[in-house]
């Protein structure tokens, strides 16, 4: 199977330097009751921003809804945005990205 198959995870994807370079990572801030700063990095800075090779976008969502995404150019923005959302304890937040060689990763987190 190939990356280009399914979504990638830390579970599910035997290519170790693949993994280490595009799990996103996801912090939470709390703002308020209900309000969080969702805080996303992809590969926490190993990732390569090139022309031929660069993350193209993240998306966010929780408890599986679409909430939004941010878009990057290659060689120019570093693959890291954050996002503001009203959610409740016990949801669960998702980040799928896209890189244009090695398909798409997500990773999950409980608030």
């Amino acid at each position: 199977m190939s990356l280009f198959d399914q979504i990638n995870t830390a579970d599910n994807s035997n290519e170790a330097a693949a993994k280490e370079k595009h799990i996103p990572t996801i912090k939470l801030e709390k703002i308020s009751d209900g309000k969080v700063k969702v805080k996303i990095n992809v590969g926490e800075g190993k990732h390569p921003n090139e022309i031929d090779h660069w993350i193209q976008w993240v998306e966010l969502r929780v408890n599986n809804l679409f909430i939004g995404r941010a878009e990057f150019s290659a060689a120019i923005m570093d693959p890291i945005t954050e996002f503001t959302v009203n959610v409740k304890a016990g949801s669960v937040i998702s980040v799928i990205e896209r890189c244009n060689k090695h398909g798409l990763w997500e990773a999950q987190v409980t608030v």
